[in-house]
């Protein structure tokens, strides 16, 4: 099995108001409700991984929504990524309210 080197990054992994089953990743107390494209995109940035965005991408799912993805490169494992980047994302919405 070849070794990936990009990681696919979907909203709904993020989202405060989806269920395990329905798609979120990260646990509750760290995601957000509604997580934008843009918002993960500028966290992805924050965190210099080098984000790549696909706004016509539809979450397998939820088919008939365009929720858009990004692919961000890999570095440590996609769960680990994934907890720095919701952390990073709830800081840049904290960021925006102040």
């Amino acid at each position: 099995m070849r070794k990936q080197k990009k990681i696919l990054l979907w909203p709904v992994y993020f989202d405060s108001s989806k269920t395990r089953k329905e798609g979120r990743r990260v646990p509750k107390n760290i995601a957000v409700p509604n997580p934008n494209l843009a918002e993960i995109q500028k966290a992805a940035e924050h965190l210099e991984l080098k984000p790549e965005v696909e706004t016509n991408s539809t979450y397998p799912t939820i088919h008939w929504r365009k929720t858009g993805r990004i692919m961000v490169q890999k570095r440590e494992t996609k769960m680990q990524t994934l907890m720095k980047m919701a952390k990073e994302i709830a800081a840049i919405r904290q960021e925006t309210r102040e």
